[in-house]
């Protein structure tokens, strides 16, 4: 009896690719997951084929089907968090070389939808999980302790970690803010907060509230939201805060972007930065360079922690020693924003 024909469901397959570059589909195979067991000639005859073919290989599969997964989870609160591009760009530059691949999901700072997506991404069969600023719940980490999977969770200092955290006192780095623009004569000082439940800027919270107290100052002069910590956020919320308190002439904001939104509102009324109100940030992203004027703000490593996360990994799948728990130092930046 004559076999039944294979449906064609239009979509290339993995012997497309070999019969193209004329190899086996084994070699592709390898190729994709340890490309570094493939010579770069053959490796750059199966990526044309590949583009050519439109090929989108099963991830999932794959690693569901091999006990050595190459593919490394990462979760965030959203794709614009703050330093989540140079974080994710320098993870993938140290991963890439030994043929893992980084997959990103966010939810969208809803913390109803935790486990959920924690279990998800599980289902990939990681070799790895990544957690960018993510608040993990107490069922997301019953469902980590579960599994033998390394687990790196990077934004502020953590006392007790699912695996190794990587990240900065955003306490002290908010505190050394404070201290630094006082000293330039800043008396009337507020703070404006996105993403107020989040842990970092519960962290940047207990700091704002150390600074203010050890300078004899009132710390009340906070407006905190749950909106997302971005420039949309920064304009909606600066008319409030100077509604309430219109005698500030400092507002230190928990992101860049936050800042740079506060600036343009600052524009749109007619308040001169600084002469009128300095406005810093926290982060040292791009824009904090290019926005008139440029941004006072915190410079925090968010490359260095892409950077060490990948290593980290690295380490723990090829067996050696654990690394310990990283706080990494900030930077001062200051800028036009306060410079009066």
């Amino acid at each position: 009896m004559k076999a039944k024909p294979r449906r064609n469901s239009g979509k290339s397959t993995l012997a497309d690719v070999a019969k193209m570059t004329g190899v086996s589909t084994m070699t592709v195979s390898r190729a994709l997951r340890e490309p570094d067991k493939v010579s770069p000639q053959v490796r750059d005859k199966i990526e044309a084929a590949i583009n050519e073919l439109g090929y989108v290989p099963n991830l999932a599969a794959s690693n569901l089907a091999s006990s050595t997964s190459r593919l490394i989870t990462m979760i965030v609160p959203a794709l614009n968090t703050p330093g989540c591009a140079p974080f994710s760009q320098a993870l993938h530059q140290s991963l890439k070389p030994k043929g893992y691949n980084v997959i990103l999901a966010e939810d969208h700072y809803t913390s109803a939808s935790e486990s959920r997506l924690v279990e998800m991404m599980l289902s990939y069969n990681p070799a790895a999980m990544v957690m960018f600023d993510f608040d993990c719940s107490e069922d997301c980490n019953n469902l980590l302790l579960k599994t033998t999977l390394p687990v790196v969770q990077v934004g502020g200092v953590m006392i007790s970690p699912i695996g190794v955290n990587i990240g900065i006192n955003y306490g002290l780095a908010i505190k050394q803010l404070i201290n630094a623009l006082a000293l330039k004569g800043y008396q009337n000082i507020g703070l404006l907060c996105g993403a107020h439940e989040h842990h970092v800027v519960q962290q940047i919270l207990s700091g704002w509230h150390s600074a203010m107290l050890s300078l004899n100052q009132s710390p009340h002069r906070i407006v905190s939201s749950s909106l997302p910590p971005d420039i949309d956020s920064g304009q909606s919320l600066l008319p409030e805060i100077l509604l309430t308190w219109p005698e500030l002439d400092l507002l230190i904001c928990t992101s860049d972007e936050l800042a740079c939104g506060a600036i343009a509102a600052c524009h749109k009324k007619g308040i001169s930065v600084p002469a009128q109100l300095a406005i810093t940030g926290l982060g040292d992203s791009n824009m904090a360079q290019i926005c008139s004027p440029a941004l006072t703000t915190v410079a925090i490593p968010y490359k260095q922690m892409g950077s060490l996360t990948g290593k980290y990994i690295l380490d723990v799948l090829e067996g050696k020693e654990m690394a310990e728990n990283l706080t990494l130092p900030t930077q001062l930046m200051m800028r036009g924003s306060t410079l009066r």
